[in-house]
């Protein structure tokens, strides 16, 4: 009878264990940043989020004017980039991406090779 308690209690041990190495990892991964008024057009609002594994920024525009149609426009993204100088710091590199919002979504945007996003300018919008 003892056995049997002791090997129902590991199981319970490592069920409980794994469950919070889980969670653990889900809270570091989430670590998004406030929505930010781009430049260009504070009506377009941005956000990102940075995993240190992929060496990636990923991004999410929306609008804060949509109606019932889609948006689009331009928006050059200025990133801190893997990428080092000669002091070892990152260097800062525009990457321009062309974005559609929809009702009740946002778009999204990877940027690889990226350690942290700078600004978002955002032109040529036009709402459909």
């Amino acid at each position: 009878m003892t056995w049997d308690l002791l090997r129902n209690m590991k199981k319970t041990l490592l069920a409980v264990a794994g469950l919070v190495l889980l969670l653990t990892g889900t809270q570091f991964a989430d670590d998004s940043k406030d929505w930010t008024a781009s430049s260009g057009s504070p009506d377009i609002l941005y956000r990102w989020q940075e995993f240190d594994n992929s060496y990636a920024c990923f991004l999410e525009f929306r609008d804060q004017q949509q109606g019932t149609g889609y948006t689009t426009f331009d928006a050059a993204v200025d990133y801190r980039s893997t990428d080092l100088d000669q002091d070892k710091r990152p260097i800062a590199k525009t990457d321009n991406e062309h974005i559609v919002t929809a009702p009740n979504r946002t778009a999204t945007s990877r940027i690889p090779n990226c350690v942290g996003v700078i600004q978002a300018t955002v032109t040529l919008i036009q709402r459909h």
